[in-house]
């Protein structure tokens, strides 16, 4: 293989992903080849020759209806595969299943995914809830939500900053997530040792979450309930803090913090 063809499979390379995030970001409702090639930066004819090539591959779906690109079922395949084995979601599925019994709320794990908050595993209430990340695999930028924000409060200071300042565009989707308010809230769940949404960004449901701290590898993920916010009285949410704290307490010193998986997160 000549150098030259060797840079431009690595450029193919870097474009495929580059429209996979692009995709992910976009969420269930998918999005358009228009859009892709705008935000991408991408001519038309080279962005639709990789689409239908990573449709083909089962990585992507394309919607005919509303032409539109959603993430392909083989992702799932993929996310399930690399969720096994000794990494947080194996040592957690006991803790998930505890507690929607005890509480009979929605038990959400997530990890970190360098600026991101990524939903690993979650168990659902009799109910279908309404989340933040959907489904799982679904992710939100640090700082969007207290599974996220459980997460983003316990880095170094440093490091939240300049998380926060890479995330600004995307949490400008959310008006009430102002700078101020979210330096706030970081420092609340700093101090308290649990992120809590009363109901302010999905009207109707409340969500709790505490840290997952390893030793020698710091916060990696969060352990969260959510539920309908009018459930939310001072009783509950001790009990539910409680409850995430204890279950946390007893698996984090059993995680390796050589595990590649947490390595992978950070």
């Amino acid at each position: 293989m000549s150098e030259n063809s060797g840079k431009n499979g690595v450029q193919l390379l870097d474009r495929a992903v580059m429209l996979l995030d692009l995709v992910a970001d976009a969420g269930s409702e998918g999005t358009t080849l228009k859009t892709l090639c705008e935000l991408s930066g991408l001519n038309k004819v080279t962005c639709h020759r990789i689409l239908n090539s990573l449709v083909e591959h089962q990585l992507l779906q394309k919607v005919q209806s509303d032409k539109c690109y959603r993430l392909g079922t083989k992702l799932l395949v993929f996310g399930a595969k690399a969720a096994r084995g000794p990494g947080l979601r194996r040592q957690f599925q006991p803790a998930l299943e505890r507690l929607r019994q005890q509480t009979g709320e929605t038990a959400m794990l997530m990890a970190r995914d360098r600026d991101d908050s990524v939903c690993i595993d979650r168990y659902d209430s009799e109910y279908q809830m309404q989340t933040l990340t959907g489904s799982v695999g679904g992710a939100v930028p640090l700082g969007l939500g207290p599974g996220s924000l459980a997460i983003l409060a316990f880095l170094e200071e440093e490091q939240q900053q300049a998380i926060l300042a890479r995330n600004r565009a995307r949490l400008d989707s959310w008006p009430q997530l102002t700078v101020q308010t979210l330096q706030l809230k970081l420092e609340q769940t700093r101090q308290q040792g649990f992120a809590i949404d009363p109901g302010e960004l999905i009207p109707g449901i409340a969500g709790i979450a505490v840290p997952i701290m390893v030793s020698g590898a710091g916060v990696v993920g969060s352990l969260g309930l959510t539920f309908l916010s009018p459930r939310l009285n001072p009783e509950v949410q001790q009990r539910y803090v409680a409850l995430l704290k204890e279950e946390v307490a007893a698996i984090a010193p059993l995680i390796s913090p050589l595990d590649t998986r947490l390595r992978a997160s950070l």
